[in-house]
């Protein structure tokens, strides 16, 4: 029975007020003493904001006919497959896909702050991070109208046949066999100026090593056939019309669309297009993104004598180190535990009130800047881009301005209730090739940038407790502050804002050291 006596005791004297007094925890630490600080985060969504719409979180791999849309490789091929089969607006088709994900991040920050003088405090924060991202892909290749290519070496049979046959019918003309008759000379020249068009445009989906496409019209598709019809037409002007015979090889296309178990292991073949690591379950614990800065207290009138309220304000600048790890480029919704470049950030905090009501007031000025990094340079809406498009870069991210009011009311001296209502804007990254060594020919950079301009609001409500303790005069019980809200996202617009729901806790212990 003592021991438990013992523990109330304890705690009934930590949360002791010291006198009747009650306060927001202030931002600076009083001369000679050191606050140890533990803040926590668990973030989790499932969806998101772009473009003043709420989407699923796995919308990017998504696709009622998946093809260029996702896979801008297969963007090339579709424009010839248009031209041979002369079927407007056509793209190829490889399946349903859909994603369903869910995102967490949990935070644990570490930190010191010390009181140097009165007004000035110099600290440090290290954060530890767990990211993780729940996905699951279902690929329904029923409604496909496009399967596997066959391979080069399947095709060479057919264009040698197809080559020899245009290359006997150019031999034709400039031997001058079809001058006797313009019209029979006007259908070689059509012929002729078609066949080599069409075997370009064939050649360069199905047997060019450089350019062949990964997938390619089945045969009983529509493209398929129409491709087939196209083929047929040729070869019978050739033969009985030209007299150009032995070209009857056919190309090589699926009879199936591709099942979902060699869907899967296309996209993570470290040979293919694609080379991506698995969508499935992605997590990593790692150390966040380290800051260290100084806070200088420009006001101090909080909470004078039995007044309460009264004027608060204090300023504060930080660097924040590359520490931790960006999202990987390989493994789509992925998310990493740092931003990956250095950033300076200004705050400035006033704290105004009356008796048990009042506010804090916040803004910041957050200059992210450039750092060079490897990546798929393709737009967020491609997130199957190929490795063929994997180039060093270098990024600056926007900028990032945010205002916050956080309205609070005493319910007791050393506990108030509080709320928030944040709103935050960030500016449009700028991205360029590092070096001349790194273009990729054709693709702008500037692709990676699309979508990044973007603002969004917050709001809240929690707890905070503050009890000066012994750091007063007269004052007794060990000097704390904590605090514990909930927040949640409720609207955005421009690129994409994940719709977070945030649990947030804290726990800061002060210590006299000097």
């Amino acid at each position: 029975m003592g021991h438990w006596v013992r523990r109330l005791w304890v705690i009934a004297w930590v949360l002791a007020p010291s006198v009747a007094r009650a306060q927001l925890a202030p931002v600076g630490v009083p001369a000679g003493v050191l606050r140890a600080e533990v803040d926590g985060a668990f973030d989790s969504w499932d969806s998101r904001f772009r473009d003043g719409r709420t989407d699923p979180l796995g919308s990017d791999l998504s696709s009622p006919a998946l093809g260029s849309d996702l896979f801008p490789i297969l963007a090339e091929a579709e424009a010839r497959i248009e031209r041979l089969t002369g079927r407007p607006s056509y793209r190829l088709n490889l399946g349903a896909l859909t994603t369903d994900a869910h995102a967490d991040v949990t935070r644990a920050v570490f930190g010191l702050s010390l009181g140097v003088t009165s007004r000035i405090t110099v600290f440090g924060r290290v954060p530890l991070v767990r990211s993780r991202v729940q996905a699951a892909t279902t690929f329904d290749p029923s409604v496909a109208n496009a399967g596997p290519a066959a391979g080069e070496q399947a095709q060479a049979a057919f264009f040698q046949e197809l080559d020899g046959a245009v290359t006997n019918l150019g031999s034709r003309l400039a031997a001058g066999e079809y001058d006797a008759d313009p019209s029979l000379r006007a259908l070689a020249v059509a012929t002729l100026a078609e066949g080599i068009e069409f075997r370009n445009d064939l050649f360069a989906v199905l047997g060019d090593p450089a350019t062949a496409a990964p997938f390619v019209p089945t045969t009983g598709s529509e493209a398929g056939l129409a491709l087939d019809a196209r083929l047929e037409a040729l070869r019978a002007t050739l033969s009985t019309s030209l007299g150009v015979a032995g070209f009857t090889a056919d190309p090589t296309l699926p009879d199936q669309p591709i099942t979902p178990e060699e869907f899967a292991l296309l996209l993570t073949d470290p040979a293919g297009p694609v080379a991506i690591r698995p969508t499935g379950n992605s997590q990593v614990t790692f150390r966040g993104d380290a800051e260290a800065g100084v806070a200088v207290t420009l006001v101090d009138r909080w909470d004078r004598g039995t007044r309460r309220g009264g004027l608060r304000a204090a300023a504060e600048a930080l660097v924040r180190f590359p520490t931790g790890l960006r999202e990987p480029s390989d493994q789509p919704l992925a998310i990493g535990t740092g931003d990956g470049q250095t950033d300076v950030e200004l705050r400035v905090v006033a704290d105004v009130g009356a008796g048990r009501i009042g506010a804090r007031l916040e803004g910041g000025y957050n200059r992210q800047f450039a750092a060079a990094m490897v990546d798929r340079v393709a737009p967020p809406t491609q997130p199957l881009a190929g490795s063929d498009l994997l180039a060093a870069v270098r990024r600056d991210p926007g900028d990032q301005i945010t205002f916050a009011a956080r309205p609070f009311f005493r319910l007791v001296p050393t506990l108030a209730l509080i709320g928030t209502v944040q709103r935050w804007s960030r500016g449009e990254d700028a991205v360029e090739y590092r070096g001349e060594t790194d273009v990729i020919p054709g693709v702008d950079p500037s692709v990676l940038a699309s979508e990044t301009r973007a603002s969004a609001t917050v709001v809240g409500l929690g707890l905070t407790y503050s009890n000066p303790g012994s750091l007063l005069p007269g004052g007794r019980g060990l000097p704390v502050d904590a605090g514990w809200s909930y927040e949640r996202v409720v609207g955005a617009s421009g690129a994409r804002v994940p719709e977070v729901h945030r649990i947030r806790a804290r726990v800061r212990v002060y210590f006299g050291i000097f």
